[in-house]
C-alpha cells in the first residue's frame, strides 16, 4: 500500500514490476493522472485510487507493506499524527511501514511562512510540516523501529540551491 501513490514516476510500479499486489492512493486528481499516464506508457498495472491518508479506505491489518515517502510532510503536525496511525491501522501484525518526515535540523529549507510550531506554508496552502527528532519518536513508542536515519539531500535548482533534511524509519507492527 502507498500513501501519497501518484506523480510522474510513481513508486508503486516499483513494488508492481517486482510481483507484489500493490494498490496506492493519492488525494490529487492531477498526480493519480500522471501515475496512470506512466503505467500506460510503461504497461504496468497500478491500483491507485483517490483517497486521503488520514482516512485510508481499507480494513484493518489488509496490508504487509505500508509506504508513505515524502507524502505525509505535506500534512499539518495533527494530521500527520492521524495519517500514521491510520497507516498502522492497515498493516498487518508483523508488516513494515516505510515513511519519512522533514526534519528541522536548523538547515534553510525556504519552506514558507511559520504559521505553526514547524509548520510552514507556501503559495497555493501548501503547508510542509517539520518535526523535532523526538517527536516523531513518540509515534512508534509501541512499535518495533527497525530503521531510523537523519538525511539531508541537497537540490540544485535554477537558479539556487536547497537543502532539506529528513528523519527516514521503517517500522515493524
Amino acid at each position: 500500500m502507498d500513501c501519497g501513490a501518484g506523480g510522474r514516476r510513481p513508486a508503486l510500479a516499483l513494488f508492481f514490476i517486482h510481483g507484489y499486489k500493490a494498490y496506492g492512493i493519492d488525494i490529487s486528481d492531477s498526480q493519480i493522472c500522471r501515475a496512470r499516464k506512466f503505467a500506460t506508457k510503461h504497461d504496468i498495472k497500478l491500483r491507485i485510487s483517490k483517497a486521503d491518508m488520514r482516512r485510508i479506505p481499507f480494513v484493518d491489518e489488509a496490508f504487509g507493506c505500508v509506504f508513505s515517502w515524502n507524502s505525509s510532510i505535506h500534512l499539518t503536525k495533527e494530521d500527520t499524527k492521524t495519517a500514521i496511525c491510520e497507516m498502522l491501522r492497515v498493516l498487518k501484525a508483523g508488516g513494515l511501514l516505510y515513511v519519512n518526515f522533514l526534519w528541522n535540523s536548523g538547515v534553510d529549507m525556504n519552506l514558507g511562512e511559520e504559521r505553526g510550531p514547524g509548520e510552514f506554508w507556501k503559495e497555493n496552502n501548501i503547508v510542509h510540516s517539520c518535526f523535532v527528532e523526538d517527536e516523531t519518536d513518540r509515534f512508534f513508542e509501541n512499535y518495533n523501529v527497525l530503521y531510523r536515519q537523519k538525511r539531508e539531500s541537497t537540490r540544485k535548482r535554477k537558479t539556487s540551491t536547497q537543502t532539506v533534511a529528513y528523519l527516514d524509519y521503517i517500522v515493524k507492527k
